[in-house]
Formats: structure tokens, C-alpha cells, sequence
């Protein structure tokens, strides 16, 4: 697979900075120290200035029927420099050595490779110069704990959401907002690839691509979340069984006998990089997502789009402030492909182009397949495809118009290679702005042996792994192109947080995973702490917005009171109301200075501004200007479905007289300090509040 297009350092990311003194060694990047100190690994995480780890990562064991007691540590770095640090480190038991390699690399991803194997013999007894000690070599136990302080892992969230969740004392039930959540107990989970513990800030994700050679005892507890009085335990039971292979061999000493057994995982402490200033700079519109395009893009946004007006779509697009324009599946004949047909090749050039006259970007949608239209197809299908055993081995096979099915693609393979040498060409003779990715960056699994997933298990029996490097990879690649000309990366991944790629793309757009659960089950079933999870951004650097799908009971309007309060503005997939309802939000939000302001969001904002009743809840941006007269940016939302008559508003602060403009509905009042207002349900209500001195 190629590499050669994402070498060097990349923006917003620093030169990497290491030191090796006594057995301890630091690496520092953007935000991020990582320590190992006489040990095989972390000692210390710190993000954002803040120690997230409560004791040195451990491994706990047994051997020859006692615990495990680790001797004779070494750490030291293997090679350096602004992009990439490798440890190596070892240490040695009374039956076993462990060694590891750590690859951190500038946006603070470690990969971790841990190999354990039998002591071997020392010279003097290899050479009858000494007596060669017992050693039954008994591994009973291989456990890797990750301490975190407790206050730095208050949720949780783990992908895929299907399988068995053990919560300890509690019962919720699996559903689409049960993977992201504050962590109620302690709990147990069968494999998965991708962990995260962590707050609204900060946080710690685990991966692994496979588990092979776990043994757990029981597979639905390979992985425990142990919550305790000070801290968070993110336990991996690798070995809780006799080793597969460790085969006794006749006249063969086991030491000789067991070979080493391998493990592969990593660790990134999020967030990634810097969260923007100014998360809303972007005034983004999306056609024919959900909401239909029946025609052709071109055709459809050179004439009049709403009935009873002559305004044209690019005109009206400009008009309502869109900055920002993405054409969903149907901007190319064939699914997730670059190469363009001839006669479409000039209506795309004349959307950029009219785009492009009026200072509009343009973003065309790519995903995960590869389309029976495409000319590749038929040599690409065996060795490209995912192979999801059991369940098919295409899988899925999208159909859309012009007809054609489209089957997922697994980016492990060459079509990594092709889409990025294709997607770099066609930037280069279109002038796109970006790219959108469509669950591109989903480490789906796959057992396809012809491009190196999959793995055999004792029993011979296939098993899936979970391509997380190779998208990461890809992610690298599309930035290195997209970026380097200043280009915008969108990724929709849908309820999966791929931290190892989330470097590198700029925007994540999430919801879909959750709007039937709302239409079924009311925005009251939506918790609070999954939106705060998986939703903010800040913790991972990376800023959201919210993909919104219209039902009788769930609207795009009723979608911005589950929103704003937390940081984050729903995207519009309609030329038509959503639109009209975003253009109003967006000219709102530009008044107010956001890129110098400070955002208190309703769980950490010291009660400033609070409301009467719990079911409103109030976020802000605060900005105090050279003048000292603070100004603020308040959504108080009513994220039930009742209305509610006089709910009081309490600003605390020290001013004489403030006042409060209603940006929706114009309206002004004068006070000491609290006000009077009531709210539909599901609704918000922006506040524009000042000092009068």
C-alpha cells in the first residue's frame, strides 16, 4: 500500500520532542506528553496539561500459581524525529519476558505491540557453566490495565454497538444510544476495536484491529470498564487460559517449545488537535440527502426551486448564506467513483463554476463501495471487496439510479491506492473544495485473506479483524491532498468515533443513527450524556454538526433545541425551510463574536445563567470586550415535549441592568436579572444579553 503521498509533517500538528534520562522517556507532540519510566508501558498520560492516568499502565498476571512480579525494566529510543518516535522496552518475570514497541506518531496515535515468551537460558547454563534452574513456564493470567482518574472518564464509548454489554446493577437495554453514554457502573464487553473513556474535554481511546490470540474466560467479559472511588479501570483480558501453541514437545525444553505470543493495540489521548475558534465559519447545505433531488444537480439548481418565487437555486443559496455546498451520491453516475462520464463532465464544471462566482465551495460525496458500473469492477471485486463471512460475503450492495448495486469496499485493500491517486486527479482537473466521506472511515469488518484481513483460529475456523490502520491511512492520505490546497474533509461515520482517523478529517457530520430511534421513541428517549459524548467535539478536536432526517413527529426546527446547547447546528438537507430556518441561526451566530469568546455549555457553566425548571437547558458563549461590558450568546433549550408557561431565567452576575434581546422574535427586555418567558416544546430561544452600564 502506498505512502508516499502523506510523508512529513502536516498542519495544525508540531514537531514531535522526545527525551530518553535514566530508564525514563518523554514524548511530547501538539497537547500531549506520553512517559514510560522503567516500564514496558505509559507511566504517565497528559492532555491538555491535565495527568489523565491515575497509575502506570500495568500488566497483571499469574504464573506458576502466584502473581506475576516484573523485574530488570529497560526503556530506550529506538529512532526519532518530527513525525514519528519509536520505545522499545522489556522486563522480565521468574518464567517471562515481556517486550514492547511503542510508535507514537505527531497527532499523538501509539501503536503498541506487546510480545510475551519464556525466559531463555543464560550462557553459563547453555554451556554447563552453571545449573539450569526449574521453571515450570505456567502462564495462568495476562491482564492489561489502563488506571484513569476518575474524573477524567465519565463516559464512555465503544463501536460496534451490536454484541452483549454487561452493566453491573444496571439494565439499558442495547439500542441506537446506548454505545455512548455516561458510565453508570462497571462493565464488561466482548471484543470490540474501538474504546473511548473520557468528558467533554478530554479523553483516552483504546483500539485493537483484531483479537487475536486473546482467551479470554468468557468472551463477553474480554474487555471491563471497573469503576472504583478514585478511578476508571479499562481492563483487557487477554490470557485467561493455557496458551494456544504452547504445545510440550519431547525432548524439548519449553522454553524452547513456547513461542512468543503477540498483541497488537494502541492508545491516542484526545483531543487530536485543536479544536477551532469558530466552529461555525462553514454555512453548509447538502442536496439530496434524505430530502430527494429528482433531477439532475445542475438542472435542478439552475432554475427556480420554490414554488412562487423566479430566484434561481445558486442564487437563492447565496442569498441565504451558504458557504458551503455538498452534492450527495447522484453528482457522478457511478457510486463512490472519480472518474466522471462525458456528458456529465461539463454540468460539473458549471456548478463549480457558478458555485465558485458567487465565493460558494462545492463538495462532492464519496463512500464505501465499489459499484457493479464501475469499469473496475470485475478486476477489483475479489480482491477489494469486504468479507463479512456469516453475513454475506459482499454485503449490503446499495441500489441506486442509474441502476447498479454497490458493494462494500474494504479500504485494506488496493482500492485505497486507486481512490486516493483518483480523487488527488480529480481536484486537480475540477477544483473541488473538499471531499465528503460517507462512513468511508469506518473500520468495517473483514475477513478477506486476499488483502491481508481476517486471521485462522486454533480451530481453523475464519474470524474478522477491523481495518482501523488501513482507514487511518487513507484518512493521511486525503489530507495530505485535500488540506495541503486548503480543502475541507467531511466524514459521516454514524455512531462510530474512529479516533485514529479523526485526525485528519476537519468536520464530522453524526445523527443519522438516531433519528428513527427519535421518531419511535420521542426526544425525551435521546440521554443528555450521549449527545455529550459522542456530539461536543472539544474532546476530540473536531467540530460537528447534526444530520437531521424529518418524521410527522420530529422536525428540522425541533432538531435545534438538542443541538445548540451543545455547541453544535444542524445541517440543512433542503433548499427549501431548513434552509430559510438556518440562514436566520447562521446571520445570528456572525454577529457575535465566537472566535474571542468563551463557551460554558448547561453542565459546567457555574449557574451564571440558569433556568426555573430542569427540562430547560442553558449553554452560552461569554465575551467580555475591551470596553469590560461582558456580553452573551445564550440557547436555552427546551428539550422536552411539553410546553412550559413562566419559566423564570436567572442571570447571576454583578451587573446593575442587563439587557436581553429575543434574536428570533425581536423582542427586548430591561432588568436587574431575571426574566420571564415561556417555550414550546422543542424549542430553543436565542438570547442575545448585554450590560447596560
Amino acid at each position: 500500500m502506498n505512502t508516499s503521498d502523506c510523508k512529513g509533517l502536516m498542519k495544525p500538528w508540531t514537531p514531535m520532542e522526545s527525551t530518553e534520562k535514566d530508564g525514563k522517556c518523554s514524548v511530547s507532540m501538539w497537547g500531549r506528553t506520553y512517559e514510560v519510566n522503567n516500564s514496558v508501558l505509559f507511566t504517565s498520560i497528559t492532555t491538555q496539561n491535565q495527568q489523565m492516568l491515575s497509575a502506570p499502565i500495568r500488566i497483571v498476571g499469574r504464573e506458576n500459581g502466584h502473581p506475576i512480579e516484573w523485574n530488570e525494566n529497560e526503556t530506550f529510543i529506538m529512532d526519532k524525529s518530527d513525525e514519528r518516535v519509536i520505545l522499545c522496552a522489556t522486563q522480565q518475570s521468574e518464567s517471562f519476558i515481556v517486550n514492547t514497541s511503542l510508535s507514537l506518531e505527531y497527532d499523538g496515535c501509539c501503536i503498541i505491540d506487546l510480545k510475551l515468551m519464556p525466559r531463555g537460558r543464560t550462557v553459563q547454563e547453555v554451556f554447563g557453566l552453571a545449573k539450569t534452574k526449574p521453571n515450570p513456564f505456567e502462564l495462568e493470567q495476562l491482564w492489561v490495565e489502563i488506571p484513569i482518574k476518575k474524573r477524567y472518564a465519565s463516559y464512555f464509548h465503544y463501536w460496534p454497538s451490536y454484541g452483549n454489554t454487561i452493566f453491573e446493577g444496571e439494565n439499558i437495554p442495547n439500542s441506537p444510544v446506548s454505545q455512548s453514554r455516561r458510565i453508570p457502573s462497571s462493565m464488561a464487553l466482548e471484543f470490540k476495536p474501538l474504546v473511548w473513556l473520557g468528558t467533554e474535554e478530554v479523553g483516552l481511546s483504546w483500539f485493537a484491529e483484531s483479537d487475536e490470540n486473546w482467551q479470554p474466560a468468557d468472551k463477553n467479559r474480554a474487555i471491563e470498564i471497573i469503576v472504583a472511588p478514585d478511578e476508571v479501570v479499562l481492563r483487557l483480558r487477554l490470557i485467561e487460559d493455557r496458551v494456544n501453541g504452547w504445545e510440550e514437545e519431547k525432548g524439548v525444553s519449553k522454553e524452547y517449545a513456547y513461542k512468543p505470543i503477540s498483541f497488537q493495540f494502541g492508545l491516542q489521548a484526545t483531543p487530536v488537535k485543536p479544536f477551532p475558534k469558530n466552529p461555525y465559519k462553514e454555512k453548509n447545505l447538502h442536496i439530496d440527502c434524505f430530502i430527494k433531488v429528482l433531477e439532475d444537480y445542475y438542472d435542478f439548481l439552475s432554475k427556480p426551486v420554490v414554488s412562487g418565487s423566479d430566484e434561481i437555486g445558486f442564487d437563492r443559496i447565496k442569498r441565504l448564506g451558504v458557504t458551503t455546498l455538498y452534492l450527495h451520491e447522484k453528482w457522478n453516475k457511478i457510486q463512490n467513483y472519480w472518474e466522471i462520464p462525458c456528458d456529465t463532465q461539463w454540468r460539473i464544471k458549471k456548478i463549480i463554476d457558478e458555485c465558485h462566482k458567487r465565493d460558494i465551495k462545492v463538495i462532492p460525496y464519496f463512500g464505501y463501495e465499489l459499484s457493479t458500473l464501475s469499469p473496475s469492477f470485475y478486476s477489483k471485486q475479489k480482491e477489494c471487496l469486504r468479507d463479512r463471512l456469516n453475513h454475506s460475503t459482499l454485503g449490503s450492495g446499495w441500489y441506486r439510479k442509474p441502476n447498479q448495486r454497490a458493494y462494500i469496499v474494504c479500504y485494506n485493500s488496493s482500492w485505497q491506492d486507486e481512490m486516493v491517486s483518483g480523487i488527488k486527479k480529480m481536484m486537480e482537473t475540477y477544483k473541488f473544495d473538499g471531499i465528503y466521506l460517507d462512513t468511508t472511515l469506518r473500520p468495517a469488518p473483514c475477513a478477506n485473506s486476499m488483502h491481508g484481513c481476517g486471521y485462522s483460529d486454533p480451530n481453523g475456523e475464519r474470524r474478522v479483524t477491523y481495518p482501523i490502520f488501513a482507514t487511518r491511512n487513507l484518512a493521511r492520505r486525503l489530507y495530505s491532498v485535500i488540506s495541503s490546497n486548503g480543502g475541507i474533509i467531511n466524514s459521516h461515520n454514524s455512531n462510530c468515533l474512529n479516533v485514529p482517523a479523526m485526525s485528519f478529517f476537519h468536520l464530522n457530520l453524526d445523527g443519522e443513527g438516531i433519528q428513527m430511534y427519535i421518531r419511535d421513541n420521542g426526544i425525551e428517549a435521546v440521554p443528555m450524556d450521549y449527545l455529550r459524548t459522542q456530539y461536543v467535539g472539544r474532546n476530540f478536536g473536531v467540530p460537528c454538526e447534526f444530520l437531521v432526517y424529518p418524521y410527522p413527529n420530529w422536525s428540522f426546527k425541533d432538531s435545534l433545541c438538542l443541538s445548540l446547547i451543545h455547541g453544535i447546528l444542524p445541517r440543512p438537507n433542503d433548499i427549501g425551510e431548513p434552509l430559510e430556518i438556518m440562514s436566520e441561526i447562521w446571520k445570528v451566530i456572525d454577529k457575535f463574536p465566537i472566535s474571542n469568546s468563551t463557551w460554558h455549555p448547561y453542565w459546567d457553566n457555574k449557574n451564571e445563567v440558569k433556568a426555573s425548571t430542569d427540562e430547560i437547558r442553558i449553554s452560552y458563549y461569554k465575551h467580555i470586550p475591551p470596553s469590560g461590558a461582558s456580553e452573551f450568546l445564550v440557547f436555552a433549550s427546551n428539550v422536552s415535549s411539553n410546553e412550559l408557561e413562566k419559566v423564570e431565567l436567572q442571570f447571576n452576575t454583578n451587573f446593575n441592568q442587563i439587557k436581553i434581546t429575543d434574536t428570533q422574535n425581536e423582542v427586548e427586555w430591561m432588568g436587574k436579572s431575571s426574566f420571564q418567558m415561556s417555550f414550546e416544546c422543542k424549542s430553543v430561544k436565542i438570547l442575545y444579553v448585554t450590560e447596560v452600564e
